[in-house]
């Protein structure tokens, strides 16, 4: 028996787990760490926690594992979006600043010439101008700290900056490229154009490489530590979100998968490039060594704060310490609050409504609230305002000819036994929920890694191996009718 671990590095967990070549789980391990507001608007990280914190978790993953010898390879899966900037020797010139990071807003609101260029970055990269995501940043390190600029030998990112520490290489993959606002997504390589703004050329950025590529092996030091013999490969991985698209496996089929956190993320995998240039879906790659497969890429919507909105008012509404607490008092009255139907309308705009037109002055709001309504109407009404939402996503996407079979919904807000099934019945779509609580983003990360090794002779064949039951949810027809006379009522810019 061979081994493989998956080591997710997120926005602030790092994750990781053990599968053994039969495809089965093995072992699991997590470690918080640190971010940091040196500023309004500013989220950094320090860059060298992410190296930390990822072999901390593989030492706890060997810790009381008999056969460590047997570790074949691991892979990363990563958060994207997120770049430092190294000198010559690869050390950090300034932490790293993700893509929650704003600090680019003031540059970008008081140029008419960057605000002209929203469309050009777009049909290049997939991406509107963000201001989180690497080249603002990076404009506004130019502008304001040109000591550090002019010392930029490299601008890594999470993925090939940890690849580095580990192996002595790092490289590059696309769907990480693809979230940095200097890829050419359709094209598939960097965009001279783009860099030549900030007077940079490719030099300055990874090589990419394939997801399940070769980067190197374990480094003989770091092997020593692990307590580890022979030539532990090291795999190159992808952005959490497309992890998670194959360990669902929504990479091989018509299926969206729903990533219910904080903010929500919808991914879909279509076959050919898709750039809206009205509803700007961000726009990915994910290329696979499989030639048989062919190109892969993935369209991404985020609704901000969808499961935001159930935090917002356990904490401010009902004076809850923890979210956890409203869950339990769901989990008891879940009964009544599957039979709750009431014409309250709630808009989750708490984080701004980012919708055809990009109009974010919009905020939340409830709309019908009589006297009569109790917390699960209110709780209820948050669950089907989100789910409006995910309709006329959809709606979007049946436009552009993509279709939908089934939904595939992981992250915190699967763990509730009502939303999934208001989900299903607003949509018309089955709602699958796997049965076990295994990190996703892990799993893809570990067939990745044994994709690469040779443990799998394909990504869809560890899919195969590893793959969850699920629990399905379907649409019931009287479900169906109320909310296809309540969603009339639902508007994306209410009055």
């Amino acid at each position: 028996m061979k081994y493989v671990a998956g080591i997710d590095i997120g926005t602030t967990n790092i994750k990781g787990s053990i599968y053994d070549s039969d495809g089965n789980f093995i072992t699991f391990s997590q470690r918080e760490y640190e971010s940091y507001t040196p500023a309004e608007n500013f989220h950094e990280q320090d860059p060298d926690d992410w190296v930390k914190g990822a072999i901390w978790v593989l030492e706890s993953l060997l810790a009381d594992f008999p056969q460590r010898e047997s570790l074949e390879a691991i892979s990363l899966s990563t958060q994207g979006g997120t770049m430092v900037p190294v000198d010559m020797d690869y050390k950090p010139l300034h932490r790293a600043i993700t893509w929650l990071d704003r600090r680019g807003d003031e540059i970008f609101n008081t140029s008419e010439g960057l605000k002209a260029k929203n469309i050009y970055f777009y049909e290049k990269t997939g991406w509107k101008l963000d201001s989180g995501i690497s080249f603002l940043p990076l404009l506004w390190l130019k502008s304001n700290k040109k000591d550090i600029f002019a010392k930029i030998h490299k601008i890594m990112f999470v993925n090939d900056y940890v690849q580095s520490k580990l192996c002595g290489k790092g490289f590059q993959d696309p769907s990480n490229a693809s979230i940095s606002l200097f890829y050419n997504v359709p094209g598939g390589t960097w965009d001279d154009d783009i860099l030549d703004i900030l007077k940079l050329d490719e030099s300055y950025l990874s090589e990419v490489k394939n997801p399940g590529e070769l980067v190197g092996y374990l480094e003989e030091g770091l092997k020593k530590r692990l307590r580890l013999r022979g030539q532990v490969k090291v795999i190159n991985g992808s952005h959490d979100q497309y992890c998670g698209a194959l360990s669902t496996g929504v990479l091989f089929s018509k299926d969206i998968m729903i990533a219910a956190g904080t903010a929500w993320v919808i991914f879909k995998a279509i076959d050919q490039p898709i750039l809206d240039r009205r509803n700007f879906f961000a726009l990915g790659r994910f290329s696979y060594r499989e030639k048989a497969m062919g190109e892969k890429f993935g369209l991404l919507y985020s609704l901000p704060a969808a499961g935001a909105s159930l935090k917002w008012f356990a904490k401010n509404v009902m004076n809850l310490k923890k979210e956890g607490e409203l869950f339990s008092l769901l989990e008891k009255n879940s009964k009544k609050l599957s039979e709750s139907k009431t014409q309250i309308i709630f808009y989750p705009y708490l984080a701004g409504s980012f919708d055809p037109g990009l109009d974010t002055p919009h905020k939340a709001s409830f709309k019908n609230l009589g006297l009569g309504h109790d917390y699960l109407d209110m709780v209820k009404s948050i669950m089907e305002g989100v789910g409006f939402k995910l309709a006329n996503i959809l709606k979007l996407l049946y436009e552009k000819d993509v279709p939908v079979e089934s939904v595939r919904m992981v992250g915190g807000g699967s763990k509730s036994k009502v939303w999934p099934q208001v989900l299903s019945d607003i949509t018309g779509l089955k709602v699958m929920v796997p049965q076990n609580d295994l990190d996703l983003a892990c799993e893809g990360a570990a067939i990745i890694a044994g994709y690469g090794c040779g443990i799998f002779s394909s990504m869809h064949e560890g899919f195969d191996k590893v793959r969850s039951d699920y629990r399905v949810y379907s649409p019931k027809a009287q479900n169906q009718k109320f909310y296809r006379e309540k969603s009339s009522s639902f508007t994306d810019h209410p009055g």
